[in-house]
């Protein structure tokens, strides 16, 4: 077997040469390790000093321009003041509303202002420390156009018209810009006329529309009982471009409600928006308006049909008429209804009503039954005639309708109607004509 020399280690070195080497090795290794563990130190002490150094720099910078003393952390102040020469603005979290001083008073004024005071101390600031402007809580909208805090004083307008005592209507228009809608604030109507047919009192109320109309909705008030100086204050809203408002007619119109049969229309007020700058809001005062039938209509009658087939009867009810044209100065007639009953054109019985003295506006509320078999009953025709009383002749004809199945309009569906609801009773105004 192989065997080391005596007093050799296996790498041929005697102990002697291998102290000699470990006296030369021991000092650079140590040195090595000394100059790691200063150069550890002076990092350590490198970064402690740059924190040390930020967190100074952002309290000094938030303590020099907010008067406030930095105490422990740094914390953003809920009021900053920032002053550049003999001017000064003030930030503050609290949403409080400015009024102008007076007119010359602008918000560009107020924006320019601001843009040469924040151009003249955040670019100090941001060029200290971009951390401690970023702690600043600066209010989002500061320096927007808020045209709410600036109200402009309404516009008031008065709409006269010579025909007069049908009352006032009082009303404000303005276009909202926000939603493209056209608002009107339907405010009250005063003086207006007492109804005659409710013993002197009125319930009025005012259906709202744009001619040409915008959309199909209805856009009515509420009924106010028995006053003739209604108070309202509701609102309602028309979508319409700005552009196209100008084009428009505004037309109310002034109804006095009845229960149990059609509405009495008092009046109308029409506004012809290419008229009135509406950009602003714009108050105005109407005079109300009698509403103006349609050409060749002499008023309207309120009828009532039923057919009992069990006793093969017709059933007619003249309930009442109203706004009856007349030629006498002041209008004045004693009307009363005559029924003509005709089966395929020929006339075949007739009856009337009694007569109503001295009224425009009759109620009769008068059934008058004719026998009509039920297999004549498609062939059967009505006509419905006002008379104006006379004493000594059979009297003047106010207007006319006539009801049937072959008829066009209301007086065929009324007449159909009933067909198909028999037993039932189904009333209808119908107008009157020559």
């Amino acid at each position: 077997m192989y065997s080391h020399p005596k007093g050799k280690d296996p790498l041929g070195t005697s102990p002697t040469d291998f102290g000699v080497r470990v006296a030369m090795v021991s000092p650079l290794l140590l040195g090595a390790v000394c100059g790691v563990s200063v150069v550890a130190v002076a990092v350590v002490i490198i970064i402690v000093y740059i924190l040390y150094r930020k967190r100074h720099r952002a309290t000094s910078c938030i303590a020099s321009h907010s008067g406030y003393e930095a105490v422990g952390e740094c914390k953003p102040p809920s009021l900053l003041s920032l002053t550049s020469g003999s001017q000064e603005i003030s930030i503050t979290k609290e949403n409080r509303p400015v009024q102008p001083r007076s007119a010359s008073m602008s918000t560009t004024s107020r924006g320019s202002l601001r843009s040469e005071q924040f151009t003249d101390d955040t670019s100090s600031l941001s060029a200290k420390s971009d951390a401690s402007v970023d702690s600043l809580v600066f209010e989002a909208n500061f320096g927007a156009i808020r045209p709410d805090l600036y109200p402009r004083r309404d516009v008031v307008l008065q709409q006269s018209s010579l025909d007069g005592g049908h009352g006032r209507l009082h009303t404000r228009l303005n276009y909202d810009f926000r939603t493209s809608d056209l608002v009107v604030h339907m405010i009250e109507a005063q003086d207006l006329p007492l109804s005659e047919l409710l013993g002197g009192f009125s319930d009025p109320y005012i259906r709202i529309a744009l001619v040409p109309s915008v959309d199909e909705r209805i856009r009515q008030s509420s009924v106010k009982r028995k006053t003739s100086n209604p108070y309202y204050n509701e609102r309602f809203k028309f979508p319409v471009a700005f552009d196209e408002v100008k084009d428009k007619l505004l037309v109310f119109h002034i109804y006095d409600y009845d229960k149990f049969s059609r509405h009495n229309v008092i009046g109308e007020v029409q506004i012809d928006l290419g008229k009135v700058e509406i950009s602003n809001s714009v108050e105005m005062w109407c005079d109300i308006q009698k509403h103006q039938k349609a050409s060749g209509i002499l008023g309207e009658l309120l009828v009532s049909l039923s057919y009992l087939p069990t006793a093969e009867r017709l059933t007619v009810v003249i309930m009442k008429a109203k706004e009856l044209t007349v030629s006498n100065n002041p209008p004045s007639a004693d009307p009363y209804v005559r029924l003509t009953l005709l089966v395929e054109g020929k006339k075949i019985k007739r009856k009337k009503t009694s007569v109503i003295r001295g009224s425009t506006n009759p109620v009769w509320n008068e059934a008058l039954t004719f026998n009509v078999p039920a297999d004549v009953l498609p062939k059967v025709g009505l006509e419905c005639c006002v008379m104006d009383h006379d004493l000594i002749g059979h009297g003047e004809i106010i207007g006319r309708c006539m009801l049937g199945p072959e008829r066009p309009g209301k007086e065929g569906n009324h007449w159909n109607e009933m067909l198909h609801n028999q037993r039932k009773s189904n009333a209808m105004w119908h107008n009157l004509r020559k």
